[in-house]
């Protein structure tokens, strides 16, 4: 099987937006006073590796783009939270006497590559860039009961989240602040309290996407995304009165594959000369003598991944400022995961449109392409994450 070294496709995977959602921090999912809080959160990465389909880092784009390039991406989320109880003269079992949840996320994010990324990009008619709003996150949920054991205070928390598709997004764009599906989250959360010292927070969440609506960047990010399962811890110690330091586990997998029916992604610059068909695409030597230039086209098709999945570390510390005001600054690493990898084949033909009709016997050729975008790409580079929360009212 030949492979084409030149679709060894670069990928972002960022700071994911799933993820981020989430991630617990210091008290994340205790039982708040009633009010409403604003919660702003900053991430930022510099990815220059990424998880391949073996569970190895990589550099960006493999063999096709030289060391030392990367891709800058800032992820913004404001968050507007109220804790409340609508049905508290109800009657209704369980929720007139348990507090509720409901918090709205909005999005917004930077993101553009180095030179090589670009140039490499633009072979294929596409762009590295991507600035906008994201996705709308709506969450609802409920307090479970609290408990108390000597010096361990705990409780549950039971949220449901939808994500709504209605960020920027450019099919011709690598990166892209929005997606095209809707996602379904179920989500349960656990706080434990020890000795007013160690606070756990705990979640599991299950992530069920739609299939898309539309595809992006040659069709590699994916037209039916695979569901994934979220599973976070965070430990957080109470130096004094206002300071935490703390430390987290995450890992995310997906349920099965991506699934990428649209595939196009093709050289722009068309018919391929020979030197570049002999030493980039690997055409016999006799085929190369025989003809001048080479045309390339993909071999329509259903093609999936291996799934992906991630394992991240963070620490930090946050500052608390009498209950109403919450700063946190963190570092994450990867250390173990995989990203979205496939095998698509390519038309070689000597004439145009190149198809199965004019394909040259015995020339076609396989590329090992890249998914990219939140739902494929797994970053193996750190981010750095800021967090504010505010208390603006409380009745």
């Amino acid at each position: 099987m030949k492979r084409w070294p030149a679709l060894a496709c670069i990928a972002l995977a960022g700071p994911a937006q799933a993820a981020i959602v989430f991630t617990p921090h210091v008290s994340e999912y205790a039982v708040l006073p009633r009010g409403t809080y604003l919660d702003t959160t900053v991430a930022h990465a510099s990815i220059d590796r990424i998880w391949d389909a073996d569970g190895r880092k990589v550099a960006l784009g493999n063999t096709a783009i030289p060391p030392g390039e990367a891709i800058d991406a800032t992820l913004l989320l404001g968050r507007y939270l109220w804790i409340g109880n609508l049905f508290e003269d109800s009657g209704l079992p369980f929720l007139a006497d348990h507090d509720q949840v409901l918090r709205v996320i909005g999005t917004a994010g930077r993101q553009s590559a180095s030179g090589a990324i670009n140039d490499l990009s633009r072979d294929f008619g596409q762009t590295s860039r991507g600035t906008g709003l994201g996705d709308v996150f709506l969450l609802a949920g409920v307090y479970g009961q609290q408990y108390h054991h000597g010096p361990l205070h705990g409780n549950g928390l039971y949220t449901l989240t939808v994500k709504a598709p209605v960020g920027s997004f450019r099919r011709d764009s690598l990166l892209n602040p929005g997606t095209r599906y809707w996602s379904v989250m179920p989500q349960l959360s656990h706080h434990q309290d020890w000795f007013g010292r160690l606070s756990i927070e705990a979640t599991a969440a299950l992530q069920i996407n739609s299939a898309a609506s539309r595809t992006a960047y040659g069709g590699l990010t994916p037209s039916k995304p695979a569901s994934v399962f979220n599973l976070e811890a965070n430990f957080a110690w109470k130096f004094s009165a206002r300071w935490y330091a703390e430390t987290g586990i995450s890992h995310y997998r997906s349920l099965g594959s991506n699934r990428y029916d649209e595939v196009s992604l093709n050289r722009a610059d068309q018919p391929v000369p020979p030197t570049a068909a002999c030493t980039t695409l690997l055409v016999p030597a006799d085929q190369c003598g025989l003809l001048d230039v080479f045309y390339l086209a993909p071999v329509p098709g259903s093609y999936r991944d291996r799934g992906i999945r991630n394992n991240i570390v963070t620490a930090g510390f946050s500052y608390v400022y009498r209950s109403s005001a919450v700063a946190s600054l963190r570092a994450a690493l990867p250390v173990a995961g995989r990203g979205s990898q496939f095998m698509v084949p390519y038309h070689v033909c000597a004439s145009t449109p190149c198809n199965a009709d004019s394909e040259l016997p015995a020339a076609r050729q396989t590329a090992r392409l890249s998914g990219v975008q939140e739902a494929a790409a797994i970053s193996a580079s750190p981010y750095f994450e800021l967090r504010l929360v505010f208390l603006l009212f409380a009745p």
